[in-house]
């Protein structure tokens, strides 16, 4: 009797482990995936391609935008008046990074003339969610002193990133519109500005040769040709586990897989594509990981993220030796090895 009850005990153990594995892992969440190759329907469930269009043209709309942020620029900033701008760099960083923000004006963000183009930087800030009075007065110093700091009335938070992208969009939209490209980082990044300009130079050089039937020749695409959005291209899968800070459940994001999407450590964007991405955003749900939502919008707008391998996820290593190359590298979170690098380099 007393052997049953054991084993009794047993299998209810083992049944109670099996079920909160089951869910802990997610493994329903897993096998009731949908493939992403087979459909993607994403909301708005509609082609927003002509949608764009009819935005870029002043056109009136069939359907309205469901995705604008009800949030506001606290700072006023005239960073593109005057001479053309070439590249805009726009830093996502946290209020009280000062010292990263100081190391990056001191390397990488000097505003200077490089290869004859004018390069512009700012930083974009969100808001404490306590009445921290003392680091908003020192934000506010700051703001006066340098001139540089977009500040933005949310709350910023690790969830709402894609807020303070999506904002960043929206200034560079509405305030400097006419960039020829747009460079989005983190402030934890080490970026050569003078390789940056290499490659955006290079690929406005390497134009796409088009056949055209009428002529029986070969034509360049040249809006295609200016058409970019590269850096370090993730193809991978939703977590599902529950231990996960990255989990998304199927109610959030029911794919199999993501689409195609660049790591928000750092990447670059041309200008027809920064205003594609930013009026498609008006029409595609919002979503919780910045890169992982500029992918889905890019899938739906007919954008293709470039790999570019000079584009680092992670920090490469041995940085006196091997950066010659190296575009953007993830991980300099201490300012004084950021200085040391990059002086190294330039």
């Amino acid at each position: 009797m007393m052997g049953r009850r054991r084993v009794l005990i047993y299998y209810l153990i083992l049944i109670t482990l099996v079920i909160s594995l089951y869910y802990y892992i997610g493994i329903g969440d897993y096998i009731n995936t949908l493939n992403i190759e087979d459909e993607f329907h994403y909301p708005l469930d509609v082609d927003i391609k002509p949608l764009i269009e009819d935005m870029k043209a002043g056109r009136e709309l069939s359907i309205a935008p469901v995705n604008v942020y009800p949030y506001n620029f606290m700072t006023t900033i005239d960073k593109c008046r005057g001479k053309p701008v070439d590249l805009l760099i726009l830093v996502k960083s946290a209020m009280e990074h000062f010292d990263l923000r100081t190391a990056i004006r001191d390397t990488w963000g000097k505003e200077n003339n490089l290869m004859d183009e004018t390069v512009r930087v700012l930083f974009f800030l969100g808001v404490t969610d306590e009445s921290n009075s003392a680091l908003q007065k020192k934000v506010d110093q700051e703001i006066t002193f340098y001139n540089d700091i977009v500040q933005i009335d949310f709350i910023d938070a690790y969830y709402n990133n894609t807020i303070k992208t999506m904002m960043a969009f929206r200034w560079a939209y509405d305030h400097c519109d006419e960039a020829r490209y747009y460079l989005f980082s983190d402030d934890d990044m080490y970026i050569s500005v003078a390789n940056l300009l290499d490659y955006t130079n290079f690929h406005e050089r390497s134009a796409y040769s088009v056949y055209d039937d009428a002529t029986k020749a070969n034509t360049v695409d040249t809006d295609k040709s200016k058409a970019l959005f590269a850096g370090f291209v993730f193809k991978s899968r939703p977590h599902r586990y529950l231990g996960s800070k990255w989990r998304v459940s199927l109610d959030e994001y029911p794919w199999n897989k993501w689409p195609p999407y660049v790591s928000a450590g750092a990447y670059v964007v041309s200008n027809n594509v920064l205003k594609t991405l930013y009026l498609g955003s008006m029409f595609v749900k919002h979503f919780r990981f910045d890169d992982i939502y500029l992918g889905i919008v890019a899938k739906k707008a007919g954008v293709t993220p470039v790999m570019c391998e000079e584009f680092y996820f992670y920090k490469k290593s041995h940085p006196m030796t091997s950066y010659k190359k190296v575009i953007a590298s993830h991980g300099f979170d201490d300012p004084k090895e950021l200085i040391t690098v990059w002086r190294h380099w330039n």
